[in-house]
């Protein structure tokens, strides 16, 4: 899955470390990816096991970890 663009109102800017967050996106993250290579400068990341998709809200089969990225002011 390619990163895709979230509503960043609907995430909370702590769990980044920032206090408002400009941009954020999200892909699902199965673990197998070098950090370094998807890290991308300028962007914070964090890694949630979610149960509804982040990009749609649909309920998921099963419990997935989605890895998100967001800019912001600290």
């Amino acid at each position: 899955m390619d990163w895709k663009f979230i509503d960043p109102l609907k995430v909370d800017p702590e769990l980044f470390d920032l206090s408002k967050i400009h941009a954020c996106k999200v892909k699902k993250y199965n673990g197998n990816e070098d950090e370094n290579r998807i890290r991308t400068e300028g962007w914070t990341l964090y890694a949630d096991l979610v149960e509804k998709c982040p990009v749609t809200g649909d309920q998921l089969p099963e419990t997935t970890l989605y890895l998100f990225a967001a800019k912001g002011m600290k």
